[in-house]
């Protein structure tokens, strides 16, 4: 255990320290069962002090990031816990309230933090499925750029390659930059076919002069699939 977590753990105990040892010194007044509940709302709200100055508020190891659609629900309900229990306690302790009437009260608002926090959490599913939904649209895309760019790797290699193929495949190259991304089957059967082609163009290019013609054919067919892609 390094230095500084040593420090922290002792900071923190010597917090719970001090709520329970001052409610025992200064609160002999409050009946025992009343002493008791403060001692264990203080030492929760502490505890939800304690946690959400340590630990970060967003977890950057997961890409989602889906504590950003929970965090405004998280800051209200926990600011309307704390507000309400710390009201309840300071108002029981004034206006000796019954024990009864605290602790029905101090439930009532416990309800309403967990309530935040199921909200919280639904809130943080919802970022998380529209992240993993997002990516499974860009897997098709990226992809068809991935495919591409190994086959402008094999095309540089290529010698005797006609410059109008060579610049019809520019063209395409240049066109997948800005080609939507979609999870739709059609959208897939494009990509799949797409990358076929391509497989099939490596191989026609390994003799471009004896296959010109089925290469033009090809890189046309290429031309026509990327253009049925685009409608999705």
């Amino acid at each position: 255990m390094n230095a500084k977590k040593f420090y922290n753990i002792l900071a923190i105990l010597l917090g719970y320290g001090l709520i329970i040892s001052g409610f025992i010194i200064f609160g002999e007044n409050l009946e025992s069962r009343i002493r008791i509940l403060d001692i264990i709302v203080s030492c929760l709200l502490y505890t939800l002090f304690v946690q959400f100055a340590i630990f970060p508020l967003i977890n950057r190891e997961n890409p989602s990031h889906k504590e950003v659609g929970m965090i405004g629900i998280h800051l209200v309900s926990l600011s309307i816990f704390c507000t309400l229990s710390l009201g309840l306690i300071i108002c029981g302790i004034i206006y000796d309230i019954p024990f009864k009437f605290q602790i029905m009260g101090q439930l009532a608002i416990l309800f309403i933090l967990l309530f935040g926090r199921v909200a919280t959490l639904h809130s943080g599913e919802k970022v998380q499925q529209i992240y993993v939904k997002e990516q499974k649209r860009m897997e098709g895309r990226s992809s068809l750029q991935s495919a591409m760019n190994d086959f402008s790797d094999f095309v540089s290699t290529v010698r005797q390659l006609d410059s109008a193929i060579i610049f019809k495949l520019n063209s395409i190259n240049e066109a997948l930059r800005f080609l939507s991304p979609s999870d739709s089957i059609e959208a897939k059967s494009f990509d799949d076919q797409f990358i076929q082609s391509l497989e099939a163009l490596k191989v026609l290019m390994r003799n471009p002069t004896l296959n010109k013609g089925k290469i033009v054919e090809e890189v046309e067919l290429l031309e026509r699939i990327l253009a049925r892609r685009k409608k999705y």
